[in-house]
Order: C-alpha cells, then structure tokens, then sequence
C-alpha cells in the first residue's frame, strides 16, 4: 500500500506488527523506531480533524527526560495517493508486552522475570502519572483497559490506540468534541454501565474508575477489584452489574452475598495508603465520581508504598506494615493444607539441603511456621549440636549462609546515573545495568561481583 505524509513524501511500509478491529500496524522500511496505524477503510467521521489537533497540541510526557513516551501520540499523518486520510505515524515501544501479561504471577515469571513487587508499584506510578498529565491537557483515554497499556522491562509503560482518545478541540471560540466511542465493561464506571460510549462526553473521573482497577490488578495478582465468591443462591451477577450496584467484595458489609476471591492476596497486603486510596474510589467513588482518587494522589501514595516495602528471608518483598511476609504465609499454608494428617515423613527445610539426608524425627520436626508468641522448641538435627529456635522461618534464616558485603552503587553506563546495586535497570535512562545479574531464586539485581544474592542470601 502507497501511502504519503502532509508533505507529500512517500512512506514505505515495513513489516506488519498486528491487526485490530479497525487498523493494520506496520514498522515503517527506513526507520524502526516509529510505527505505521492504517485504517482498513474510511477511518471514522471527523478523525483527521481530530488527529491533526492532537498532533499539533501534544501533551507533557512525564518519562520524555528517560528518553521513553509514555503515550504513543499521533505525531504525523498519512494519507492515500487520492489525497484521504490512511492512518497516522507513532513510536515503536520497543521490548514492551501487553499489561495483561503482567498482571498474571505466571505469565510474569515468563515475560519478564525480573519483575518484582517493587517493579509492579513503578509500573503502577508511571501509569498513573501518564494519565496525570493527559488529564493536565483536557484529553481522556476513554477506554483505559489491560489491552492499551504497554510494558518494558523496567516498569515504564506506554498508553497506545490514541487515535481513539476523546478529544476537545477549538474552532475559534467554539469547541467541539470527538469523543471515545468504545469502552469495556470491567473498566467502565458504574454512571456509564449500560450507556452508548459514542454518546457520551467521558469525564476526569471515568478515566479514574479504569485507573484504579488497573492498579488494583497490578498489585494483587491479577484480581478484578469486583472479582468474588459468590455466597448467595442461583448464579452470580456478571461484573459490569456488580460495577453497576455496587457491589465490592471487600467492602465491610457487601450489599450482595459475596466475599473475596478464595486463595487471593486480602486488601491488607496493600499499604494503608493505597487501601485508603482503593475504598474511596469504589466504595465513596460509587455514589460520588468526584471522590475517586486523582492520578496525582496515587502516585504519591506509590510512591510512598514502595518506599516501605521490604524482604523476607526468602526474598519476597511485601509492605512493612504487616508482621509477616504474606507469600511465606500463603505457602505454608498451601504445605499444610496438602500435607496428611498422619503423615510419619519429616519434611525438609525449605529452600536447604544438606549433606546429611536422614531424616528428622517425627517428634522433633517443626509443624511449620509459627508466630513469635508460639513456645520455643528444641530440635535434634542427627549429627548435630541442638538448636533452640523460635519459628521454623528463623531457624532456616539462621542456617543460611549470611550474604557478601557489595558495592554499594551501580553507574550507569549510558548517562552516568549512580543507582543502587541491587537495581536491575537505570533509574534515570531505563537501560539495563551491564554490571547487575539477577538472582535465580528470587529475582533481585545482583552486583557482578557477589556470590550470595544480598536479598535472599542464596548462592548464584
């Protein structure tokens, strides 16, 4: 396909990326970095009008200091030989995946290993943040969802389809709207539940629904915030009639018979200030849209959340404000659930192996996990001394061996930025840091020069 920008310049066309309900994407041949969207057909009704105002009036990027955008912005138009609107230019996000494939603990022990619980609050920022600043320029996404939000390795993400954005453009003093005429339900408000998207002018407050289920699902496992057991009789009521009425698992007292989704993380793994932040935008942001949460708000309390987070003895970080790690938590209840009641095995310690493989009597072994008030038991290792110990987690901290004393910072090569050296990418520019390996156990950054990981202790 022959297709020509404003200047009448000839763009040639690369390799097709993929395909979509209404367009084709394609690398453009002589320069990788930027993409090609191409309308099947007639794009929609006043579309050109629409993508021309936004390319002249562009908004802040909040990452174009990193040398990232974080939205993919209409920065050129292109037409077909008889002169009408064929698509538009945008940039290529390199290494990016669909949001989707984050949410997920298994796909994203996949997709991108490295990507630890500080990452999910840095992506989670950086979302909120690009939202911020399109909001600052009187644009709406409209139909925020998992679909349209890219991310990199290191935790910057791209909002794309822009050209569906709602946009409020000026003819001299009179403006004129070309709103967003398509939405999907588990992102939609409950105002517009229901309601012809390509009818209704979307507000700040819209976009700040889809704000908050998406930050909800990055930071518990994936779980719809209306996501439930359903307690009552007969089937349970779709999740856009639950937006619609209301009806939040982990409110205090649900107006349906339901509760949390069994075997999910619980509303307490979030730190307070972003709980807070959670219930006032689906329980006060229910009957009040204005109270939902700005972007702005959610990145402070980001910010502030991932400040707190600390490690286990096993490396999984969690929030300092719980007494203990919940993902040791959930697996030992996961070994205990699974183990028989009149099992005569010991079992071994988790995450060690020694060179002596007799086992432990039944009577001396550990239950499992204890809190700090459980009475503190002897236990006989066969060959070796006797160990009082509190919990099962501190003998197996005790036994570890004790981490390597490392640098203390990593520069980056490409910008000179001194990070931390348990930073996996730069903080400043995003490149990867040549001199950080990541662990194998538990996928921390790992200074070149360490033999023990210096968050879990295991040798790498």
């Amino acid at each position: 396909m022959n297709v020509y920008n404003a200047r009448r310049q000839s763009v040639a066309l690369g390799a097709e990326l993929g395909r979509g309900g209404e367009a084709v994407v394609y690398k453009l041949a002589v320069q990788p970095a930027l993409l090609a969207k191409i309308y099947y057909g007639a794009p929609r009704e006043g579309y050109e009008d629409k993508l021309a105002w936004m390319q002249a009036n562009p908004p802040d990027d909040p990452t174009r200091a990193q040398g990232h955008s974080s939205i993919a912005w209409p920065n050129d138009l292109l037409y077909t030989p008889a002169g009408q609107l064929a698509g538009y230019v945008m940039v290529n996000v390199q290494n990016a995946v669909p949001l989707l494939l984050v949410f997920n603990p298994r796909s994203r022990a996949k997709t991108l290993p490295s990507f630890n619980r500080r990452y999910l609050h840095r992506a989670a920022r950086n979302l909120a943040a690009a939202l911020g600043a399109l909001h600052a320029s009187n644009y709406i996404v409209g139909d925020l969802n998992e679909s349209n939000v890219m991310v990199t390795p290191s935790a910057l993400i791209t909002l794309i389809d822009a050209d569906s954005f709602q946009v409020q453009r000026r003819v001299g003093s009179k403006p004129i709207l070309h709103p967003c005429p398509v939405g999907k339900p588990e992102y939609t408000p409950p105002e517009l539940q229901g309601k012809t998207f390509a009818e209704v002018p979307r507000q700040p407050e819209h976009d700040r629904f889809g704000l908050a289920v998406l930050i909800f699902q990055l930071l518990m496992e994936g779980n719809h915030p209306f996501r439930a057991q359903w307690l009552g009789s007969g089937d349970a009521p779709p999740v856009e009639d639950r937006i619609r009425d209301g009806a939040w698992p982990y409110a205090y007292k649900p107006i349906l018979p339901l509760a949390p989704p069994r075997g999910g993380p619980g509303l307490n793994v979030l730190h307070p200030a972003l709980a807070k932040l959670v219930r006032q935008c689906f329980m006060d942001g229910h009957t009040d849209p204005r109270a939902r949460p700005l972007p702005e708000e959610w990145e402070e309390a980001l910010n502030t959340a991932e400040d707190a987070l600390v490690a286990c003895d096993l490396g999984h970080l969690y929030s300092n404000h719980l007494n203990r790690c919940p993902d040791c938590q959930a697996l030992a209840d996961a070994q205990r659930a699974a183990r028989p009641a009149s099992s005569t095995f010991a079992q071994p310690m988790p995450g060690r192996t020694t060179g002596n493989t007799q086992p432990m009597s039944k009577t001396a072994r550990p239950a499992g996990p204890s809190s700090a008030s459980s009475p503190a038991r002897t236990i006989s290792w066969p060959g070796g001394p006797r160990l009082r110990s509190l919990s099962w987690a501190a003998l197996a901290a005790a036994l570890r061996p004790p981490p390597v004393v490392t640098q203390a910072t990593i520069t980056c090569r490409h910008c000179s930025r001194v990070n931390s050296a348990d930073e996996i990418y730069c903080q400043n520019c995003a490149h990867r840091l040549g001199a950080s390996r990541v662990c194998p156990h538990c996928g921390h950054g790992i200074p070149a020069n360490a033999h023990f990981c210096p968050r879990c202790g295991r040798p790498v």
